[in-house]
């Protein structure tokens, strides 16, 4: 296990991202959660420096109600919510921003195999735009290879989100692959509150249950209990939601 714990390139500090801010496209396939993590992140952002802070942008002109989508999540956390159609409009909007601590760009899902794919990649060429790219720990290996394969064109690809954790039988494929393409993984979410179930990663805990979840005849079955918290940032999350979400209800993507 020792091997795969060091192989597991993770972020261990908030300052990575939010508070070293920037420009972070939320890349990925259909249905892994780009919104719902989209506002996970602002969230975490506006918690740690205001909503003065930060901008939303969406690509996703297509979806319907994909826009307002985001602005709902862009009403409650009182940030400014923007739509780039295509790459003109995403330059215009971007150069608005350029003072912005970070801005957060919430893309259209497609297949990995969509030729629109590369025409996405293509879109963020020209600007100061990272990338994060989320992967489904629900999917097999073999399509997460696919997907990031479709994605390898972005020239400013920082890492990824691994989304749906809770969802997954086993992690053992989808961690299998990001130590394969050695993709530094950034965030881990494990449900669809906005923002508790977003963590930093917790790299031996991860590693654990990627192991523990391996079939009863594998050799590599790790014996023990799962720790008592899935990652410690937990009740520190779930703390901060209140001051963000109201005690109506929680919304969803």
């Amino acid at each position: 296990m020792g091997g795969a714990d060091r192989g597991l390139l993770t972020t261990d500090s908030e300052s990575d991202i939010v508070d070293r801010g920037g420009i972070y496209a939320l890349v990925g396939p259909t249905g892994v959660g780009k919104t719902t993590t989209t506002a996970k992140l602002a969230a975490r952002c506006v918690l740690r420096h205001g909503a003065r802070k930060l901008a939303l942008v969406t690509t996703d002109g297509y979806r319907i109600g994909a826009h307002e989508q985001l602005r709902i999540y862009g009403r409650i956390l009182g940030v400014s919510v923007h739509l780039a159609r295509d790459a003109a409009d995403l330059r215009a909007t971007l150069q608005d921003l350029q003072h912005t601590h970070m801005v957060l760009i919430d893309t259209m899902g497609m297949s990995q195999r969509d030729r629109l794919v590369s025409e996405q990649v293509a879109m963020f060429g020209d600007n100061d735009v990272k990338s994060l790219l989320l992967l489904s720990a629900t999917s097999r290996g073999d399509t997460l290879d696919d997907v990031i394969r479709a994605y390898n064109g972005l020239q400013n690809l920082a890492g990824c989100i691994l989304t749906k954790v809770d969802e997954a039988a086993s992690l053992a494929s989808s961690l299998d692959v990001i130590i394969r393409h050695r993709l530094r993984l950034y965030y881990v979410s494990n449900g669809q509150r906005v923002p508790e179930d977003l963590h930093l990663p917790n790299r031996p805990y991860l590693v654990h249950r990627a192991f523990r979840d391996l079939p009863e005849t594998s050799p590599h079955r790790l014996a023990g209990l799962e720790p008592g918290l899935m990652m410690a940032s937990a009740a520190a999350n779930a703390a901060n939601a209140a001051s963000i979400v109201s005690a109506g209800g929680t919304q969803r993507g």
